[in-house]
């Protein structure tokens, strides 16, 4: 699969051109995800964020882009929701606990267990 990568922080000022294209293995979902086959992904301000390390990946290098369109290539064997070939957006929120009181109340971006589209997990730059 061919994706562009970020492998560090640094400033625009001194990397104009912070992403690499690579090609990686291609994912397998678990088995409560899908996999898709990416259309097209949007950028964002929060990507700007990301390479320049004011919310930093936790790891790298990293597929940034969490506004994704595409359509569902796999399924993993509980993900049930979705069809092959069916087309969907993924947004910022990967995952987060859905039980705590900020998930509750529609603030699942505050929970301790929010993980990213694009920053804790592979996004859509790819």
């Amino acid at each position: 699969m061919k994706a562009m990568i970020l492998k560090k922080v640094s400033s625009f000022q001194k990397n104009r051109t912070p992403l690499e294209l690579a090609e990686l293995p291609a994912p397998k979902p678990g088995d409560n995800e899908i996999l898709i086959n990416v259309s097209t992904c949007g950028v964002c301000h929060t990507e700007l964020d990301e390479i320049e390390g004011r919310t930093p990946p936790p790891e790298f290098p990293v597929v940034l882009g969490h506004e994704v369109i595409g359509r569902v290539e796999q399924t993993g064997k509980k993900a049930t929701q979705f069809k092959i070939g069916d087309r969907v957006g993924i947004g910022w929120i990967y995952s987060a606990c859905g039980t705590c009181g900020f998930c509750l109340s529609g603030n699942e971006n505050v929970c301790e267990q929010f993980r990213a589209t694009g920053r804790d997990a592979n996004g859509g730059y790819a």
